[in-house]
């Protein structure tokens, strides 16, 4: 490492708990050696060279970018959570798309990540992947031997995993295919889509997709993966819809269920070559211990790793006095299946978000509570909402809100910040995810006063 590289790698750890982290990592190498023969020491130079190059020019002046074994590690100096993933989605595609026209690089894959890492384990990370004394291909992934990346990614019915074997439980190397045959009761009113996913043993009728605007970007890009009950008229979304039952075996089934659908959904929209970030709900006690979340990662254990990205996990129902030591192993087993973690909160002032500081978690925020939903925000709402963009920001942080009910409700958040929202004052539930598409408040409004005859519909 040079002095000057050295100096700004100081200057970018000095003082920080955590840091915003993007890493990308060269797959195939060894197909790629085996092509080069004798000339593969030119052949990696030059791999190198022109990615470090390539990432370069698409960075801010003050990331900092440090090459691995495999790869190379970023620090974000001015952006993270849902930003930096996108940052890191766009280099890993635009690197992909170049290698692709290259014959000697035809089967070179590159994967990108975005997280936010304790300082401690990013110099880990650097350390144990120090370039200089470790050949890039002693311990690089296995390759894909069966078909090319490009054949593997067009793959309608199923995707061949990428990874290792997966823990106990886990099932085949493929997604399973997506059902399509239990629709929701003819009687169902219109406004409420039917959907393809629905359990046969589960209280829910069904698991939906409710889009996520994200005020910054004016966009609905992200979906929340959601199961829906509907109830003389009502309709209940997550762990309302158990109705108070409060069964550890019904609450993992949930879990299950609605983990299996996201993937599925998000098979789909992929098969038809486009693709959206997915948030996927998990309650905490699911995850509590190591054999009942090595259980729930055998269900996230198929996904593509390169498909990972998209994926987003929420954990629900945080006890308050959860250990940190606990939380930090946590949050940082999930990682490895997702881009981005978010801790769901119960809503009220004087969050307490210091608690996580060394968990990685991405997003603060809360489900709005019923007697919140019904009615137009008072004092103490927007007081609350003040409180969780503040302390989020705090860990530098950003902060999402879901069952945002009516445009009141979203007013205030937008007005206090809140970067994430969802509820049926954003769009309704959707059968399937969709691409992504510009969505501005105007437009937001304007829905709301054309549906203002339907606003005797009760939606909780």
């Amino acid at each position: 490492m040079s002095p000057e590289l050295e100096q700004k790698l100081k200057r970018a750890l000095a003082g920080k708990a955590a840091v915003e982290m993007g890493q990308f990592q060269f797959l195939n190498l060894e197909l790629i050696r085996e092509r080069a023969g004798k000339d593969w020491p030119n052949v990696r130079a030059k791999t190198y060279q022109v990615s470090e190059h390539f990432i370069e020019k698409r960075l801010d002046d003050d990331d900092v970018m440090i090459r691995v074994r495999g790869g190379f590690l970023i620090i974000f100096s001015l952006i993270g959570g849902i930003e930096a993933e996108a940052r890191v989605g766009e280099i890993a595609d635009e690197l992909n798309e170049f290698f692709l026209g290259k014959q000697e690089y035809e089967r070179l894959k590159i994967e990108g990540e975005a997280r936010r890492v304790p300082t401690s384990e990013f110099l880990t990370l650097m350390a144990e992947n120090q370039p200089e004394d470790m050949p890039e291909l002693e311990e690089e992934a296995e390759p894909e031997r069966e078909s090319g990346a490009a054949d593997e990614e067009k793959r309608s019915a199923g995707w061949k995993k990428t990874g290792p074997a997966g823990p106990r439980g886990a099932k085949g190397g493929h997604w399973e295919k997506a059902e399509h045959d239990n629709p929701l009761a003819a009687e169902r009113a219109p406004e409420w889509p039917e959907s393809a996913f629905k359990e046969k043993d589960g209280v829910w009728d069904d698991v939906v997709f409710q889009p996520v605007w994200d005020a910054r970007k004016q966009t609905l890009g992200h979906h929340l993966c959601s199961a829906r009950r509907i109830v003389d008229g009502r309709v209940l979304y997550g762990t309302d819809t158990l109705m108070g039952q409060d069964s550890e075996v019904l609450i993992r089934m949930l879990d299950r269920s609605v983990a299996l659908a996201a993937q599925r959904g998000f098979q789909q929209l992929h098969a038809k070559g486009s693709s959206c970030p997915i948030i996927v709900p998990v309650h905490y006690d699911t995850l509590a211990t190591v054999s009942q979340r090595m259980d729930y990662f055998a269900i996230l254990q198929s996904v593509p790793k390169h498909i990972r990205r998209f994926f987003f996990l929420k954990v629900d129902d945080i006890p308050d006095g959860a250990p940190l030591a606990q939380m930090q192993e946590l949050f940082r087993s999930m990682m490895h299946f997702g881009s981005n973690i978010l801790a769901d909160l119960k809503f009220g002032p004087k969050w307490d978000v210091k608690r996580f500081e060394g968990c990685g978690v991405g997003l603060f925020g809360s489900a709005l509570p019923v007697s919140v939903r019904a009615a137009e925000p008072s004092d103490a709402t927007v007081m609350a909402l003040m409180d969780m963009v503040g302390s989020a920001r705090s860990l530098n942080t950003e902060t999402y809100l879901t069952g945002v009910a009516n445009l009141d409700l979203l007013n205030a958040a937008v007005s206090t910040g809140i970067r994430l929202m969802a509820g049926d004052a954003i769009a309704p539930a959707r059968a399937l995810p969709a691409p992504a598409q510009t969505l501005d408040f105007a437009s937001i409004a304007s829905r709301h006063r054309s549906d203002g005859d339907e606003s005797n519909i009760v939606r909780i």
